[in-house]
């Protein structure tokens, strides 16, 4: 469980470095590359795959005793791969929207989060009724994500600065929460 927990701080750091990225790229009246803005991204890029790995790595450990039969992880990971491709279709076809990498972002801390969840469950640290929560909160979080990134060509520029911000803080908090929740067991 310290490989999750850690891993997910990490994800968190992850969006603190992302977010000062935005912050200083795309600062009004107009975006502008900035040599703290690149050291930003780096950092928010190995930390997100530092985090990543520690997750996956614990996840994937076949050491850890479950005490409950959660969700199998494939099941998690092939609903998140029709997620994003059922998500990639419907920004193309029904919102006209340009794909980036955020929605695969959005889609994959999702699942990410979710199969936590579902791990924390399984080794008995959550009860279902946590685990579900924590999910539905996880869920909502995305939806808002999706709303704000569907959004974000629409918006005159100072508005989709700050809409752009929305979906890392959304994330930061309810990694937190997560996390302290983790602790706290």
């Amino acid at each position: 469980m310290s490989k999750i927990l850690a891993g997910n701080w990490l994800l968190v750091i992850c969006s603190i470095f992302y977010l000062a990225w935005w912050l200083i790229t795309f600062r009004p009246p107009q975006p502008k590359g900035t040599m703290p803005g690149t050291i930003c991204l780096t950092m928010a890029f190995a930390s997100g795959l530092g985090g990543l790995y520690l997750v996956l790595k614990e996840m994937a450990s076949p050491t850890v005793v479950h005490q409950n039969n959660g969700l199998n992880g494939f099941w998690i990971l092939a609903c998140g791969v029709v997620l994003y491709i059922v998500l990639l279709v419907m920004t193309k076809a029904v919102f006209h929207r340009q794909v980036t990498s955020e929605l695969f972002i959005i889609t994959g801390w999702v699942i990410l989060e979710t199969a936590i969840c579902n791990y924390m469950y399984m080794t008995g640290l959550f009860t279902v009724k946590d685990a579900i929560i924590f999910s539905v909160v996880i869920l909502i979080a995305g939806i808002v994500s999706l709303i704000c990134y569907i959004l974000y060509y629409e918006l005159p520029y100072v508005k989709g600065y700050i809409d752009g911000c929305i979906p890392l803080v959304l994330a930061m908090i309810v990694m937190i929460i997560l996390n302290l929740r983790i602790i706290k067991n």
